[in-house]
């Protein structure tokens, strides 16, 4: 009975090890499985599936080079008056405020000039009365010129800017006549009749008031700001370009520029370059001659200029291309890395030189290093 019992327990052991054998895994290796792009990074890489890759077959080609130009449309003549003289305004001038226009050689303002013709006049008298006092001894001295001096003081009309003074036949009368300040009194006259002039400001140009400081019956003193015209029939653009576009540029190149806000197109001509570059924006100055209608002061302008074409390149979007120069390619079924050369950059993409045609760019970013790696159909 005791040898029974020991023989069951043993039995039941036995049972109870294979009974615990077959509830445990197999411990043979398993198959691993294809790893796609966005799989974790603890996970094992065999390859990466073709459909997780956003490809590119890149068709190179001659790249159109354009460079877009803008600027603001500026009067080809600003200026701003000043008084030279002092008086009033007189009411004979045309409405002096903004927006008015003019033609050229019209009077724009009249200063009141009567007391400055009335001392000038004065001046005169007394000039032509020096010169009549000489006259005695002028006819006895210096006969052969008498005559000429003579004509000169009776053919003078009072109100009337002086005539160039008589030429004097030799050294000797020239000093007589200076002697009397002859010379002295006619030069400080004819500077007063060159200020007469400035009581009247005539318009050099035709044009637009934009600025006016004073009004009709205003009072003026030299050197007192009047206000600001413009030319209203010529205009410039005024353009910041960089500094290798600016290069290419050349006097006379002629591009079309258009507006935004209104219809129509402009012709610009280079016609003159800043030779100071801009320390904040790296550009310089370039000025356009426009020609066309409806050119108005302060619009901006666009246009385009054609540079030379790249030859054979090709255009990646913009993550295709790596911080180090370099893009991400399909070499015989393996992920191959090659580095390009980017020659411009668009809005959203860069022009690059290296590749070959048909080469398949891989577009995708990855966290970790991929090449070298298969691709799984």
């Amino acid at each position: 009975m005791k040898n029974f019992t020991l023989f069951s327990f043993f039995l039941l052991l036995a049972f109870s090890f294979l009974a615990c054998g077959e509830n445990q895994e197999p411990t043979a290796t398993t198959t691993p499985k294809v790893v796609k792009v966005n799989a974790s990074p603890t996970t094992p890489k065999v390859g990466i599936e073709k459909s997780d890759l956003d490809i590119l077959e890149i068709t190179k080609a001659d790249q159109k080079r354009t460079n877009s130009i803008s600027g603001r449309v500026i009067p080809k003549n600003t200026t701003q008056l000043f008084a030279e003289v002092q008086g009033r305004i007189l009411p004979e001038s045309i409405s002096f405020k903004p927006g008015v226009a003019f033609k050229k050689g019209d009077p724009l303002l009249y200063i009141d000039k009567k007391e400055f013709e009335l001392n000038l006049e004065a001046q005169r008298s007394s000039f032509f009365n020096a010169l009549t006092n000489i006259m005695p001894d002028m006819k006895s001295d210096y006969p052969e010129n008498y005559d000429n001096w003579l004509n000169y003081i009776q053919s003078y009309q009072f109100g009337r800017s002086l005539p160039p003074l008589p030429e004097t036949k030799s050294d000797k009368e020239k000093y007589y006549v200076t002697t009397y300040q002859i010379y002295s009194q006619y030069y400080t006259i004819k500077a007063q009749e060159d200020r007469l002039r400035k009581f009247t400001i005539f318009a050099p140009y035709s044009g637009i008031i934009t600025q006016s400081n004073i009004d009709v019956g205003s009072m003026v003193s030299p050197a007192q700001p009047l206000g600001t015209i413009i030319n209203r029939y010529s205009y410039e653009l005024e353009a910041g370009i960089d500094i290798k576009t600016a290069s290419n540029l050349k006097y006379g190149d002629v591009l079309t520029f258009t507006s935004n806000d209104i219809k129509g197109s402009w012709t610009g001509k280079v016609i003159r370059k800043n030779k100071i570059v801009d320390p904040t924006t790296q550009n310089i100055p370039i000025y356009f001659q426009l020609t066309g209608k409806n050119i108005q002061a302060g619009m901006y302008l666009e246009g385009n200029y054609d540079l030379k074409a790249y030859e054979d390149v090709a255009t990646l979007p913009m993550k295709a291309v790596k911080r180090d120069g370099s893009v991400l390619y399909v070499n015989d079924g393996i992920i191959a890395s090659q580095k390009v050369e980017v020659v411009d950059y668009l809005t959203d993409a860069v022009v690059v030189k290296g590749l070959k045609d048909g080469t398949a760019v891989i577009l995708n970013n990855f966290e970790t290093p991929v090449v070298g790696q298969k691709i799984i159909e």
